[in-house]
This record gives C-alpha cells, structure tokens and sequence, in this order.
C-alpha cells in the first residue's frame, strides 16, 4: 500500500519562507477571563524587511508573515499596524520621503492562495487600502501579482516601481492608483525583482536585482535591459553612501556577495571568510539581506539563509561571523539606528546589537508572530509551561503571564517537539532540526545532546512510552533525504537505534504510542492519507491506508484503554473503535484541519482538538468535545483563522494553552467557555460512518 498526499502545508520550521495563516483579532490583548483567547508571547516570528522613519529615527515598520507591524522606540517593543491589510507576508514596505506618513507594502501569499498585490496607508501604518489597479500579468491576466520589491523615486515620490513575482516591473506615476508593466513579458514570464536601486545623482537611472541579473533603466523605468559583466541572479543590492558608484550584490543561487567599483558595469566577488557549506557542491551562503554602515562605509553587513550573519569592516575584502546572542541562522534585513543596529530574520524576530553586531539580544516586546511547534505542560506543577519555537526552547512559570528562554547547551536550530518522561517531569527532553535529540535533567535550565547512534540529526517528533519512561521514539524530517526513519531508545534517550521503517520521502512529523499496549507504534507524516503501524514495538512496520474522507492524517490519539482511536485529519476528527477498520467522521468547524489532541486527564471523554483553516477562508482555532468526540464546540474567540499546532493543560486552574502557528501562546480560562454542546450545522456534510474502500 501507498501513502498520498492530501495537502502540504508549508510550516516555517521546515520551508522557512512560508506564508503565514490569519490573525488573531485585536481582542488577544484583554483579559483571557473573558473568553478570549489571549497571549503574551513568546514574542518573535518571522521578519522579512525593516524600514525607518527618514524623519523619526526611532519608528521603524517591521514586514512579518502576519502584517505590518510598527515600533516608536527604536525597537524595543511593537504593535501590529493591520488594519485593512490581509493576514499574509508583507515582503516589502517603502516609505515616501516626503511624506512619512504615507506607506507602501509589497504582500507575498503561499503556493495555491490568490496573490493580494500592493497597499498603501496614508497615517503612519494606521489602516491601509488596496492599491493593484493595473497590477495585470500582460500574457495571464491573472492580477494582482505577489509583490517582492517596491522603491519610491527620491526626486519624486508620486513615481514608485514594484518587482512582482514570476512577472513585470511595474510602474507608477500617480503614489500607486494605477500601474503599469514595463518590462514586455516579464522576460519570459519569470523574471523575479527583489531589489531596486535609484543613482542618488540622477534617479532615471535605476537598477534591479533580478533573477536574471542585473537590469537597468536609463528612463526613470519606462523601459530595461539587462547590464553589467555578471549573468547571475542577483537579490540584494545596496549602494555605499558615501560613494554612489560603489554598489554591493548578494546572490541566493550560491554564488555570494559582488562588489562594483563602476555603477554596476563590472562586478567582482568578495567572498574571503564566508563558509562553502551550502550543498554538496560547496556553495557559498544565500544573501537575503545587505547593508552598509552610513557612518562607516567601510563596514558591510551581509545576512545569510542559513549561516547568520557576517561583517566586513574593509568593504568587503575580508569576512567574519558576527552571531553571537542569536538563536536563529536567517538574517533577511538590517536598518541602522543611531545608537543601534537592527536585524531582522527568520524565526526569530528582531534582534538589536548596540556593537557594531559583536553581540545581539531579542528586541521583540509584542512582536506576537512566533513559530510554536510543541506545547509541553509540568504534571507536577501545571502551571509551568515549556513551549517550543523555532528559535529554542521557552518556560512559564506563571502559566503564560511571562516567558524565559531556557536554552543553555542547545544549538541553534528549530525546536520541533518536545515530551517529559513520566514521574519524572524535570526531565525533558527536546527535537531539533539539525541537532538531533537534546536532554535536559533540570526543567530546562541546561542541556546536553542525546544523540549516540541518531544518525539524523534532523528530528521533527519525538513521543516517550506512557508505561515505560525509558523507551523513546524519535522521527526524522531531512529536507533533501530520500529515507526518513523512525529511531528508539531504550535508555531515555542515551543511545539510540534506527528501526526498520523505511517511510521514503514522508517526513516522520507525530508519532504515538498505545497506553494499553505500548507494541502499537504509530508513525505518520503529515497531510498524508494513511499511517505507518508497528505491532511489536517499533521492529517491524506496515502501513495502514485510511478512508480518504477523512483527509490527510496530522495527529493520533488513544484513549486510555487502547479501544477507541483518534485521527486529526485535514477534513476534522475520526474516530475508530475497531482497530481502525471503519471511522465515525466529525468535522469541528467547516474546513477545519485538526492538528493535534490533547485529552482530560480526569476525564477521558473531555477533548480538545487544535486546528488550522484547510484552505484559506477555512476555520481554525481551538475546540471542545464533552462526549468522547461525537460532538465540538469552538474555545473561546479570536483564533478563528489562527493555525493552532499544539495544546496543553493546567487542569487545577482550568487554564488551556494554545500553541500557535505564527501566534506565540494563547490562553483561555475554560470556566468561561462551557456551554450546552451543539452539533455544528455544516452544510453539504454531515457525520459519517465511513469504512474502508
């Protein structure tokens, strides 16, 4: 038998430039006691471009994978700046110099989702308004476009170009009520412009960094052509500002950074320092952001996909890492203020070093974006929550009020999972991708690797056996490995051994084990119809093909005695209590993907479902079952259309915590939320007994 693929869906701990899901409302900074679902952090997420107020050096606009979002104190702390804007990327925010107030915002939305185009705001980010009138692909129609780059005329800020996606260069003359192409095609419809760049001594010459290269205009942008000595995709260019015919490329194909002494006719590689790691063919690091220190030309900054970032201090010639305090390897954009230097990168916020980059620390107060994975509450003391983020591990010891990082020992890599070891809660340990399994005897405090015989070090769950706290089970999730696996440890984590599946090119992304009858191994990759199955505890496996309707498999979960089972799937939940022979389906909400459980300790037959919406415009959030799932009802308001990854309980305080997806951690108080259960009135789908074909 095969598994298929339902869906994919793309999370940021796996393919980093994702697009993000909805937002959660305004009303997530009230009382969670008014049930509302509320948060305050961890604080971070993905950052795609930072810009600053030319007239207020201390505002700057930060592009998140969940809209605009706005600092006045140099940083230090942000509020979302949404109003009128859709919950996707924004790639790209240019501000008119005459008028600061005034802004542009280039969006970027997922593979399958219609492109929302460009918007603009007239108050500082207060509301915003759509602005794609002519924003036309001239050989699809298709419109509006992904937007990747936007850069306002210096001379003329009523003139303002845009770099779509697979398209044209776009033009306009009139601060963005219409556009038009400029570019004939789009040099065979897959031209991408990431970058412009006006001569500061005369703005009808402008150049682009596009994936064909370079390309410059000679006419303000009415017309282009390719130019200088590299054939080469470029996607950062900056010029130094003390010497206007001085400019700095960085490239995304492997190829580094270029340097040119003559407006871009002649380019040459400054690559000296910078680590050929990329690959098997040893490239260079992918430049996503650039930029030069405008009180000391000769110090450059360039931020790397995946090798953080790095300095020059004599332009160029010479480079060195400068990540220390940082938990993530993305740098995407830099802005300078006066006392500081910002970095934006992927995963994990904003960072701010007051040294020139020797060392940074999280400038992230309400930024409340960041990528949780996992959810792990203290049996103990349920007050206390662990929750994994891609960029580490973070505690709570005042059940979601505040939050600290506790990642001493480990490496910097995204967190995907976490799981405690029964009886013994100060024991946890942690899955990384790309530094394997990591332990932790003190409740997080320091860390050490629990990696002998995991030959991958790109783990994405992992599960201990509830009647046996020294059995583990570890999968993998290695982007470009064609065999993922499923290890075991027999020692708590000590020493590992690979087992016999073999699960191909299906990421291991949530494994579970039978409470009565720990030989019942499952193992399943996401959005994927069908399971792999163990029946002698992990030495031989098989698969297990579900009914399609319910969807593609996210999540399973037993109940206590092992008879009935539980299937998140990408259409609601299933539910099976003859060994998976046929399934009772019930979707939670109308295209609601459920991706994890979580179940009373009291009381089995109470249940919880996290979802994210299936398809946009689908529903997403948190949701109760009182009945041993026949019948949900929706937690709370204000994660609707929020991905919702993981749950955890603080049962004493009747307090229920939501891992979001882009979302950091919500709250509910449960009291406020029991209400007479309803069935949900889904029109055109109705539970089903479902058995299989």
């Amino acid at each position: 038998m095969m598994l298929l693929h339902q869906r994919t869906r793309r999370r940021a701990c796996i393919l980093f430039l994702a697009a993000a899901s909805g937002l959660l409302t305004a009303a997530r900074t009230t009382s969670a006691q008014d049930g509302i679902w509320t948060t305050h952090g961890p604080f971070g997420g993905s950052v795609y471009c930072l810009v600053s107020d030319p007239s207020h050096a201390a505002t700057l606009y930060a592009g998140t994978d969940r809209g605009v979002y706005r600092s006045d104190d140099a940083g230090a702390s942000w509020s979302a700046a949404n109003a009128g804007l859709p919950a996707f990327r924004i790639q790209t925010i240019a501000i008119d110099p005459a008028s600061p107030s005034t802004l542009y915002a280039g969006t970027l939305t997922p593979d399958g989702v219609a492109s929302v185009g460009i918007f603009k705001s007239i108050d500082g980010g207060a509301s915003w308004t759509a602005i794609n009138e002519g924003l036309i692909d001239p050989l699809t129609g298709i419109s509006p476009l992904d937007v990747w780059s936007l850069a306002i005329d210096p001379k003329n800020p009523k003139t303002i170009l845009a770099g779509s996606r697979f398209s044209e260069i776009f033009k306009s003359v009139d601060g963005g009520q219409t556009w038009q192409s400029k570019t004939l095609g789009g040099f065979n419809v897959a031209l991408e412009t990431s970058a412009f760049q006006f001569d500061p001594s005369n703005s009808s010459r402008v150049l682009a960094a596009t994936t064909l290269g370079l390309v410059r205009s000679t006419d303000g942008g009415e017309s282009w052509s390719t130019y200088g000595n590299v054939n080469d995709s470029f996607y950062t260019l900056v010029t130094d500002p003390s010497s206007a015919t001085t400019l700095y490329a960085g490239n995304i194909n492997g190829s580094g950074i270029f340097k040119s002494t003559d407006s871009g006719a002649h380019w040459t590689k400054i690559n000296k320092g910078l680590p050929s790691n990329q690959g098997p063919t040893g490239a260079l690091p992918l430049v996503l952001g650039f930029a030069v220190d405008p009180a000391h030309p000769a110090t450059l900054y360039a931020g790397t996909y995946g090798n953080g970032l790095y300095r020059s201090t004599d332009s160029g010639s010479n480079w060195s890492s400068v990540n220390t305090g940082m938990r993530t390897a993305y740098v995407t954009a830099l802005a300078f203020e006066p006392l500081t230097l910002l970095a934006a990168t992927l995963g994990g916020g904003a960072y701010q070093s007051a040294d020139g980059g020797g060392t940074w620390a999280p400038s992230n107060a309400g930024l409340d974006v960041g990528i949780t994975n996992s959810l792990l509450s203290d049996p103990a003391a349920p007050v206390t929550v662990y929750a994994a983020l891609f960029d580490g591990v973070y505690r709570s010891a005042d059940g979601g009020g505040t939050w600290l990082a506790v990642n001493s020992g480990l490496p910097v890599a995204p967190i995907s999972a976490l799981a405690s070891r029964p009886g013994n809660p100060r024991t946890l340990l942690a899955a990384t991708l790309g530094g394997g399994v990591f332990r932790s005897t003190d409740a997080g405090g320091t860390w050490s690797a629990s990696a002998q015989g995991l030959t991958d070090s790109f783990v994405s769950s992992i599960v201990v056996d509830p009647t046996n706290s020294l059995t583990l089970y570890a999968g993998t999730n290695h982007s470009g490995t064609a065999s993922q696996r499923v290890f075991k440890s027999s020692d708590g984590g000590g020493t590992w051994t690979q087992t016999s599946l073999d699960a191909g090119q299906f990421p291991i992304t949530f494994i579970a084990v039978n409470p009565a009858n720990a030989s019942q191994v499952i193992a399943g990759s996401e959005s994927v119809v069908g399971y792999f199955q163990s029946l002698d505890a992990g030495r031989t496996w098989s698969t297990v093909t579900t009914d399609s309707n319910c969807g593609g498999v996210n999540a399973i979960l037993f109940d206590p005695t092992g008879s009935t089972m539980f299937l998140g799937g990408t259409t609601g939940v299933c539910r099976s209590q003859d060994g998976s022979k046929t399934w009772t389906l019930t979707p939670p909400a109308p295209l609601a993907s459920v991706e994890a459980f979580l179940m009373d300790p009291s009381n089995p037959a109470i249940l919880y479902a996290a979802a994210s919406p299936a398809v946009t415009g689908g529903t997403g959030g948190v949701f109760q079952s009182l009945d041993s799932g026949g019948t949900w009802q929706a937690l709370g308001s204000g994660l609707s259309d929020s991905a919702v990854t993981s749950l955890a309980l603080d049962a004493p305080r009747g307090i229920l915590h939501a891992g979001i997806h882009r979302g950091g951690v919500a709250e509910l108080a449960l009291e406020k939320t029991r209400q007479p259960i309803q069935a949900p009135s889904i029109p055109g789908r109705e539970t089903r007994r479902i058995a299989p074909r």
